[in-house]
């Protein structure tokens, strides 16, 4: 049944007539006001699964006037939508992924942004609350996801250090950030 519900919404939001009718600028989202504001052109809509006891929920990526990309995550009540979470890691979207990354059996969000001349990466999850809450922020020329055997997955960063002397080769470093069980957090060497 919940799936139902998540197709509807997304149904809903493309049945308003494509992205390009969910710019701001006039269109009412089919129930969801607000979200996207004069100026604004929605990049991506995605229904997630609903918190346990929790309406429904979607991921929406909006490009902003000023042509920075943010992320919100909205949820419906009996009032209505409301954005619930919103970041803006990075300066362009790249992809967005629905994991459960910490092995806690609730679905997590990992989003990809460029910044500059590196990637970034940005695990949502949510917390004792259902709060959707950053587990993770941080910026590479490469990040890699691996699962591990316990089921979490590891983020493998990767980048130039510049420590190198003059003439000699480009040296890296790679940053592993693995779940501890309440956080990620930087793996000893």
């Amino acid at each position: 049944m919940r799936a139902h519900r998540r197709t509807a919404v997304v149904a809903a939001l493309l049945a308003a007539g494509g992205l390009a009718a969910c710019s701001g600028g006039g269109g009412d989202l089919r129930g969801i006001p607000d979200l996207v504001k004069t100026g604004e052109t929605l990049q991506m809509a995605r229904a997630l699964p609903a918190a346990p006891g929790g309406g429904d929920e979607v991921a929406l990526v909006v490009r902003s006037a000023d042509k920075h990309d943010e992320l919100r995550v909205a949820q419906r009540s009996g009032t209505g939508w409301k954005v619930a979470h919103a970041s803006r890691p990075g300066d362009e979207f790249r992809n967005l992924l629905v994991e459960d990354v910490n092995a806690d059996g609730r679905p997590d969000l990992v989003t990809r942004w460029a910044g500059g001349q590196i990637e970034i990466v940005e695990v949502l999850g949510r917390g004792a609350d259902n709060a959707w809450g950053a587990l993770l922020q941080n910026g590479a020329e490469v990040i890699e996801e691996r699962r591990r055997p316990d089921r979490t997955v590891a983020f493998w960063l990767t980048s130039r250090t510049y420590e190198e002397d003059p003439g000699h080769p480009p040296v890296y470093e790679t940053t592993v950030y693995g779940w501890n069980g309440r956080s990620f957090v930087e793996e000893p060497k």
